[in-house]
């Protein structure tokens, strides 16, 4: 495990020594007469070293679904090092602690220790401090598995930006539609974490929410007081949007002194099963939405996520592989631990038209990337092909509800796009 500034690098004679031969039987043969002219060119595989970072909530709000993220995005690193790739592996996770001031100051120890592209981080708030203070003025890549605020789409990041989770305006949609559809909902409060995420999130249910809306209320650490401002008016709806920090105070407040006729609706950001068990309630009138990861390796991925932590899979940690794995992809197609190279080959390694590349194949596609042969990676959460904003799109969501043993999905939804 490589973390808090902990160093995972395959040894260099190890290397030298599993691919005597490899590198030119294993292309050989499979590469046509251009890819051998541009490998021939490039800076040999077994003389890099691969770096990418990550900027992960190891603790704080998200600090519950943080860690199992963070060893998704590592697991990328953890298959080319036991794989007879010829490059040299490094990757380091620091904590952000789901602060803005922390996942400055992490992304700022990852860009002055030299890691040109990072896997995060998490947290729409966290991550818009963090890559506008530190990682785009550095020209560091960093790609996001989940932060879903409209705002990072638009922000001035000279192309230095990415996510693989969806922006939070098809969830509202899809919110909405259930809220009134599934559950005859004509009113609603919503009761939102202070910034950029819960203000985002907020505001487009509302838009989207066919009926009346009554209150939208912030919150940061009162939760009892905002959480009676909400429900002031007796919605039939409570639209709760938070992390799972906060879920375990306002849902035990909200059983122990305010809990009515409204359904409960919350977002990706608390979706923890362990809430149930944390607040000592079956929490079954509280449902909910996420994205779901549909990507055509997903099952590649879960067979070994599962293999190498000896749990399933949980909410983006797909999306936590996926960031990591096109970071490698693209930096071996740059030929070097360069941010402005790397973020010009982000979105040729998902293109259409090369080889197909899933986690199942990580390690042949970094080999291919690195000879200039054209891959298209095909990922755990989504296809991974990005707009011209780093944007992925293709999203369903999970629909979702908490009882006594956590989660259960009800079924999976598409949002409905306008043209």
């Amino acid at each position: 495990m490589c973390r808090n500034g902990r160093i995972s690098e395959r040894s260099r004679r190890e290397l030298l020594a599993a691919t005597t031969g490899v590198a030119a039987v294993g292309l050989g043969g499979c590469l046509g007469s251009n890819g051998e002219q541009a490998a021939d060119s490039r800076t040999p595989l077994s003389e890099r070293t691969l770096r990418y970072g990550g900027v992960m909530a190891l603790s704080g709000g998200l600090g519950s679904v943080g860690e199992p993220i963070a060893d998704a995005v590592e697991l990328p690193g953890r298959q080319l090092e036991a794989s007879d790739v010829e490059a040299g592996v490094e990757w380091r996770i620091e904590d952000s602690e789901t602060t803005a001031r922390g996942g400055i100051d992490a992304m700022r120890t990852l860009v002055d220790a030299g890691y040109p592209a990072v896997a995060g981080p998490l947290g729409s708030d966290v991550t818009l401090q963090a890559v506008q203070q530190a990682s785009i003025p550095a020209e560091v890549v960093n790609c996001s598995p989940a932060s879903t605020t409209p705002t990072l789409s638009i922000l001035n990041d000279r192309g230095f930006s990415f996510r693989t989770a969806p922006d939070d305006s098809l969830q509202a949609v899809v919110a909405a539609g259930l809220a009134a559809d599934d559950h005859g909902a004509s009113s609603a409060a919503t009761l939102y974490i202070a910034g950029d995420y819960g203000r985002q999130l907020s505001g487009a249910f509302a838009t989207s929410f066919d009926g009346e809306i009554q209150r939208q209320v912030s919150f940061s650490d009162a939760y009892e007081e905002a959480l009676a401002t909400a429900l002031a008016d007796d919605p039939d709806l409570l639209f709760v949007i938070g992390y799972p920090e906060d879920g375990v105070e306002i849902f035990s407040h909200y059983y122990d002194g305010h809990a009515g006729d409204e359904t409960v609706f919350t977002t990706d950001g608390m979706m923890d099963p362990s809430l149930p068990e944390q607040v000592g309630e079956p929490m079954s009138n509280v449902y909910g939405t996420a994205p779901s990861s549909n990507g055509p390796g997903y099952d590649a991925f879960a067979e070994r996520y599962e293999a190498e932590y000896d749990r399933s899979p949980g909410i983006f940690t797909a999306n936590g592989y996926d960031a990591a794995a096109v970071l490698l992809l693209a930096n071996a197609a740059a030929g070097e631990n360069d941010g402005g190279a790397i973020r010009e080959q982000m979105r040729a390694v998902v293109s259409d038209g090369g080889t197909e590349v899933t986690p199942d194949t990580l390690a042949e596609g970094v080999r291919r990337a690195a000879a200039a042969d054209p891959v298209e990676y095909r990922g755990a959460s989504s296809e991974v092909v990005f707009d011209e904003n780093g944007d992925v799109s293709g999203i369903d969501y999970e629909y979702f509800r908490y009882d006594v043993d956590g989660i259960s999905v009800i079924e999976t939804v598409s949002p409905e796009v306008e043209a």
